[in-house]
């Protein structure tokens, strides 16, 4: 069943709770899906949106997902500044409709504090971020527009990356390996392709498109593929 009509119920929840001043304008960056993939055999699917919205003077992103993996549900839900910098964070897994693991997190300043709840077990985490880190999960793809962001064209940058589920935190490696032609859905389109390199030393290829929106992630050594289902609009 796709999970869209319950993310976007999900999402105008989220703005009604965080909704900006009357007369200020919402706008979609990105929405859409991936069909998650492993060894070739479809294993999941993640739906996704990724507003921009004002905040005082200026802009923040407000990004949520539904992704589904047999039964399990991982909700998230991400506000975070201009550079992708997390201010608040929420995951939630459910298991055949049981809660089985909730986590939430914070920043102030700069510090990102986290609060997971596993089970019976509880425990609180807090990371030095700076300026500029980013939030990643291992089961959702739509958050590396927020990698993205720090590209440096035909080159390589560094960015500090948080896996808040993993209690893992440091520097990530982009680098810029060049264009090439990828189907989405049934058009072709120019992708940018990244190497992101994680930490704890995994790697993972993304393709992004001329706005830096996710058209696919690859991680060879899990044999994952996050594919979009439909291109960007």
């Amino acid at each position: 069943m796709r999970a869209l009509p319950l993310l976007r119920s999900l999402m105008a929840a989220l703005a009604l709770a965080a909704a900006p001043a009357v007369g200020a304008q919402v706008t979609t960056v990105d929405e859409g899906s991936f069909t998650v993939t492993r060894g070739g055999a479809t294993v999941g699917r993640e739906e996704f949106r990724i507003l921009r919205q004002p905040a005082g003077p200026g802009t923040e992103y407000v990004a949520r997902a539904l992704a589904s993996y047999g039964d399990r549900r991982i909700a998230p839900a991400l506000q975070a500044d201009p550079a992708g910098l997390p201010l608040r964070y929420q995951v939630e897994v459910r298991e055949a409709r049981a809660v089985t693991q909730r986590l939430t997190g914070q920043l102030a300043r700069g510090h990102f504090a986290t609060q997971s709840q596993t089970g019976s077990s509880e425990s609180a985490r807090t990371y030095l971020v700076g300026d500029t880190t980013v939030v990643v999960d291992d089961e959702l793809f739509h958050q590396y527009y927020f990698v993205a962001l720090h590209r440096r064209a035909g080159g390589e940058a560094s960015v500090p990356m948080l896996v808040p589920r993993r209690g893992l935190h440091g520097p990530a490696r982009i680098r810029e390996d060049g264009g090439e032609r990828l189907t989405v859905g049934a058009r072709q389109l120019d992708a940018t392709r990244l190497a992101v390199t994680e930490p704890g030393g995994r790697t993972r290829t993304v393709w992004i498109d001329g706005g830096g929106r996710v058209l696919r992630v690859a991680s060879p050594a899990e044999g994952l593929v996050a594919q979009r289902d439909d291109p960007p609009r």
